[in-house]
């Protein structure tokens, strides 16, 4: 079965806006987190900023290492969450890996290829402003 999402309209820091393709998911830490986050094929891997692994109560003593984007390198560890995509009747659980980058830029949460994009067929439609997700075997 494949869910739909519409892409969402973000405010960009200079006041214009942007639909970008976002879907909403639930992190499942010791809290549970609904939030949205940017789907990223540019992206090796997700990733959070500190704040919010905080909040789902994720342990940040492990060994730092580095992070790399557009935001240069950066101080990060790796973890993993269990994060859960919903629509409808179709609900789909995945435990995949994060970096969680240590730093004061403010970025959304991405969903990045490995441990997600692995495990869907993704389409991005762009004239539409929708991205299809249908679960692989």
């Amino acid at each position: 079965m494949t869910i739909v999402f519409k892409y969402k309209t973000v405010n960009r820091p200079d006041g214009t806006q942007v639909k970008i393709p976002s879907i909403p998911i639930s992190l499942n830490g010791k809290v549970k987190f609904d939030t949205i986050a940017l789907l990223d094929s540019g992206a090796d891997i997700s990733c959070m900023p500190k704040d919010l692994a905080e909040v789902l109560g994720l342990d940040l003593n492990k060994e730092k290492s580095h992070a790399y984007g557009i935001g240069g390198m950066v101080d990060s560890v790796e973890t993993k969450v269990s994060i859960t995509v919903q629509k409808g009747h179709e609900r789909y659980t995945l435990d995949i890996p994060f970096k969680v980058i240590f730093s004061n830029y403010d970025f959304p949460l991405i969903l990045g290829r490995d441990g997600f994009f692995d495990k869907f067929i993704i389409t991005f439609d762009q004239d539409k402003e929708r991205v299809s997700l249908k679960k692989t075997k």
